[in-house]
């Protein structure tokens, strides 16, 4: 027993003596108070830790909350949250759909007034005329206003445009007519005027004008202040096909004033009246002495000039001349006896007749 105790201490003293060299001794008080304080040092030190922590994410928040209160911020985001593209559609539809329903709603009563308490809203007041063409004021706009006036008693609203429109095309002197409505008191017009093209002389013994389009119309006073230009004798005054028989006839009737006039001296002055008929021949009225001149279908400047040398040899009494013509009947025209027409369709054997 006493040995083994004696090598035990031995034993300590040796491991005291060889750890003295290197540290101190330590009793188990005093380590557990060295864990102790390593604990608390640990506890403070986490805490240091939390606290450091807690104050950047509070200057964090700080830093956030002072960031979202800035206008510009705080603007977008309230645009984002009201103006979101379904919201703004949405809103705009009941935009749209509430002014409409406005208008609508507006433009209702004001008819409704209207017809119900005579508003005086819908009333003629003015009548717009604008001439097409060339327009030679054949009929006024006084005369125009009137006419318009007269088939318009229950104001523009309730004006039937298809009745104005025919009431202006039965004036002798408008050629076409149209009618617009320019709400809420305006009726705007665009009138064409009929153009004197030529004269006619109906079987009445009546002079009247023609126009482009074969129609008559007018009296003669409509070419006063020019030369009137010879008459046309033969155009149809009725009948459903009248308009397209005269606008041939009239077209005949232009060439051979063309021809005429092509070149100087112009013949047609000399021309009194222009006879027209069913057949393509032309025949012609002279204005000095009434005898009348068959031209043929062409040449007809060349065919009347043929007849006014025949008609001057007879009035020279040219027999040289006559017999150059080849001319009949020489003695009845040496006698004086008046000639009533000559025949130029063939000018290799013209004709002559006489009063009889």
């Amino acid at each position: 027993m006493t040995s083994s105790k004696g090598q035990s201490s031995g034993k300590s003293r040796r491991r005291s003596k060889s750890g003295g060299e290197n540290e101190s001794t330590f009793s188990a008080g005093e380590r557990a108070e060295t864990h102790r304080r390593r604990a608390g040092a640990g506890k403070t030190a986490a805490k240091g830790r939390t606290s450091r922590s807690g104050s950047a994410r509070n200057r964090r928040s700080v830093t956030s909350a002072t960031q979202r209160r800035l206008p510009f911020e705080g603007v977008q985001a309230a645009l984002v949250a009201r103006l979101g593209p379904e919201r703004f559609t949405r809103w705009l539809v009941r935009l749209g759909v509430a002014l409409l329903a406005f208008l609508l709603a507006g433009a209702l009563l004001m008819v409704i007034y209207s017809l119900s308490h005579g508003l005086r809203i819908f009333a003629l007041r003015e009548v717009v005329i604008h001439r097409q063409g060339n327009s030679g004021r054949l009929i006024t706009d006084q005369e125009i206003d009137q006419l318009v006036r007269k088939v318009v008693p229950a104001g523009v609203l309730r004006a039937d445009l298809h009745r104005v429109r025919a009431e202006l095309l039965q004036h002798d002197y408008i050629r076409e007519a149209r009618v617009r409505r320019l709400l809420p008191d305006t009726l705007s017009l665009e009138v064409t005027e009929r153009v004197p093209t030529a004269l006619a002389r109906l079987e009445d013994g009546t002079v009247r004008c023609v126009d482009q389009d074969g129609t008559l119309f007018g009296t003669a006073e409509l070419f006063s202040g020019r030369p009137a230009p010879p008459l046309i004798r033969g155009l149809k005054e009725e009948g459903e096909d009248a308009v397209k028989i005269n606008l041939v006839r009239l077209d005949r009737y232009l060439k051979l004033m063309a021809d005429l006039d092509r070149i100087e001296p112009q013949l047609s002055p000399l021309v009194d009246e222009i006879l027209l008929g069913d057949s393509e021949e032309v025949r012609l009225i002279l204005a000095n002495n009434g005898t009348t001149v068959f031209l043929g279908r062409e040449d007809f400047r060349q065919r009347l000039n043929l007849a006014f040398d025949v008609l001057d040899a007879v009035r020279r009494k040219d027999l040289d001349a006559m017999r150059i013509f080849r001319l009949e009947d020489v003695d009845r025209l040496l006698g004086g006896r008046r000639v009533k027409y000559v025949n130029t369709t063939n000018p290799t054997r013209i004709a002559v007749g006489f009063d009889e």
